[in-house]
């Protein structure tokens, strides 16, 4: 499952129009969290032979719709997703929220925490070296079982001997 941003267009519009006309299925749900009362929509669709080209392994198309308050102000938003699910689909949402529950706590901590989104590197192998950093960084602040980066960072960020500790590379008593 893949998330389609607005940033990536044409294939952003492709998959509204496919979502009004390709439907293959719609499901309704409610959902009370902390501050939100929310109704998803998921309308499941057929995906044309040119995006499953594009996107190897894509097999539908999914558009989340939700509508509802949060913290008692009215909300709506929707979203596109390309999947690997094969028809028939049950339970999308159910299905959707665990596959965020995966995503969330590495790709929310990258994009908002660590800044990845803004990051302007040109070359590729700078963009990559970065990324592994990153990646390095949140393995290891988990490992040491900090689950919050932010809090995480604050704490060592000025504190060579714990960064060390954790990397194994030197061990205090």
């Amino acid at each position: 499952m893949i998330q389609i941003k607005g940033n990536q267009t044409n294939l952003f519009k492709q998959l509204q129009q496919l979502a009004e006309t390709n439907l293959f299925s719609m499901y309704l749900d409610h959902e009370r969290t902390r501050d939100r009362l929310t109704t998803p929509v998921a309308t499941v669709f057929e995906l044309t032979e040119e995006i499953q080209r594009l996107w190897p392994g894509a097999q539908l198309g999914v558009e989340i719709i939700r509508k509802g308050t949060r913290k008692g102000k009215p909300h709506l938003k929707s979203h596109y997703d390309l999947t690997s699910w094969q028809a028939p689909v049950d339970q999308p949402q159910a299905r959707i929220r665990a596959h965020w529950g995966i995503e969330n706590p590495l790709h929310w901590v990258k994009d908002v925490v660590l800044g990845e989104d803004d990051s302007s590197f040109c070359a590729r192998s700078a963009a990559i070296t970065i990324g592994f950093i990153r990646n390095l960084a949140i393995t290891l602040f988990r490992r040491d079982g900090n689950w919050s980066i932010t809090a995480a960072l604050g704490r060592l960020s000025n504190d060579l001997e714990q960064l060390l500790r954790i990397t194994e590379f030197l061990w205090i008593e």
